[in-house]
């Protein structure tokens, strides 16, 4: 409310005595100087969305964060091009000039707005490429640096902004903004960059050795100094990159054992060019990482009794859980759901750890070692685990299969407090 308050303020400010003058194009130059101070406070919310402020994750998630940015990136992708768009349609309305002349009028002389077109693109250029049909065709490296030139365009708007009509003469709102600009960029450095350098200085993460799993998931396990301090839960993930040529842009893995002290293990499958070339790494390599992330933990759970379901690579954080909560003596039942018994990961350790466990085979009829064929559906479901409705469930897998399960868990009346999830994809 007080942002709003403060946006309305800084628009009158400029616009009030356009509009009440009634001059030719004035109702154009206003909506666009409104646009512009509205989509640079959506900047600043879609920054601090991803900054990692741990109190914000904490209590909403990063899934759920992820996806109120990735939909406000669509929106400030499409709006920002009303800005530019109103105020050289308004102004050439009230210099009785075309349109290309106003456009190459404003961009000699005005501050800055050289540096604000760039900002433009680079915006449009990002939200435009996290389209599904392109974000599919790109590599995770791409992406990743398309997102990376957003900051540089975050310090060209900044540039144009400070020296624009909005905050010319107002002192207080000039400082209100850099309070803003301030706030934001700091929690972007401290949380995004400060914290997995703070946490290399302190733990010195290195690749101990690398263990195949399966044909296409591998193991990395890190070493370092006082990794007793180092603490996350299990269930939880963390952006981790490795100081080697072509692998230093951080990726997500989830952690795939429980915090021992004594290393850190992530597991990685290989399904883009970053993940097949992780079996090249060589012990010693540095790693830098960056948090631990999300709250797919059991930290919440009110039960002793759990039912983990698990889909591919999804059985990663699953493991995890699993093995702090057979240390607290808790009973488990796990649904582990591969396409055929080649891909089943960390087999052996999950039998060790729980004996009832069921490996579900959808692509393959071989039952032996006790493999279920077919899909987790409701009469699987009621057969394996009669007393589902009475468990905490942790689902994680992909996005499909992971809908069709708690679909099948709220059909058989499990209540949406007892389901977690969170959605990585």
């Amino acid at each position: 409310m007080l942002h709003a308050s403060v946006v309305g303020a800084a628009w009158w400010h400029v616009s009030g005595g356009l509009l009440l003058g009634g001059h030719p194009g004035a109702l154009a130059v206003a909506l666009g100087r409104l646009v512009g101070l509205l989509v640079s406070s959506a900047v600043l919310l879609q920054l601090t969305l991803v900054s990692r402020l741990p109190w914000i994750e904490a209590s909403v998630g990063c899934d759920r964060l992820f996806r109120w940015h990735r939909r406000l990136g669509f929106v400030i992708g499409s709006v920002i091009l009303a800005h530019p768009t109103l105020l050289v349609f308004g102004y050439a309305r009230r210099h009785h000039t075309s349109l290309s002349d106003q456009f190459m009028e404003i961009v000699r002389n005005w501050p800055y707005v050289w540096l604000a077109v760039i900002a433009m693109v680079v915006i449009v250029g990002a939200a435009t490429l996290s389209t599904p049909i392109l974000r599919r065709r790109l590599t995770y490296e791409a992406w990743h640096v398309s997102h990376l030139a957003m900051y540089a365009a975050v310090g060209f708007a900044l540039l144009h902004q400070f020296n624009g009509a909005e905050l010319t003469g107002q002192r207080w709102l000039a400082w209100y903004w850099v309070a803003l600009y301030a706030f934001t960029i700091g929690c972007v450095a401290v949380f995004r960059a400060g914290r997995p350098i703070l946490g290399f200085a302190r733990h010195r993460f290195r690749i101990d050795k690398i263990v195949r799993e399966s044909d296409d998931v591998c193991s990395v396990y890190l070493t370092g100094r006082r990794l007793d301090r180092f603490t996350f839960r299990s269930g939880q993930y963390a952006n981790v990159a490795f100081l080697s040529k072509g692998l230093w842009a951080p990726h997500p893995f989830s952690f795939s054992a429980a915090p021992n002290g004594q290393f850190v293990r992530v597991s990685v499958k290989a399904v883009g060019d970053f993940t097949r070339r992780i079996h090249e790494l060589t012990p010693g390599t540095a790693a830098l990482i960056e948090g631990p992330l999300g709250r797919f933990t059991a930290s919440t759970s009110r039960r002793d009794k759990y039912l983990m379901v698990a889909g591919g690579i999804g059985i990663t954080p699953i493991r995890a859980l699993i093995e702090s909560l057979v240390g607290a003596h808790r009973d488990i039942v796990l649904l582990y759901a591969v396409r055929t018994a080649r891909d089943l990961v960390f087999a052996s350790e999950l039998r060790r750890l729980t004996p009832d466990c069921h490996f579900i085979l959808s692509q393959s009829d071989d039952v032996t070692d006790g493999h279920e064929h077919g899909r987790i559906d409701a009469v699987m479901l009621a057969r394996l685990v009669p007393d589902a409705r009475d468990r905490e469930v942790f689902v994680c897998g992909p996005p499909p299969m992971m809908q069709a399960v708690i679909d099948t868990l709220r059909a058989a009346q499990i209540r949406g407090t007892q389901i977690h999830y969170e959605r990585f994809a």
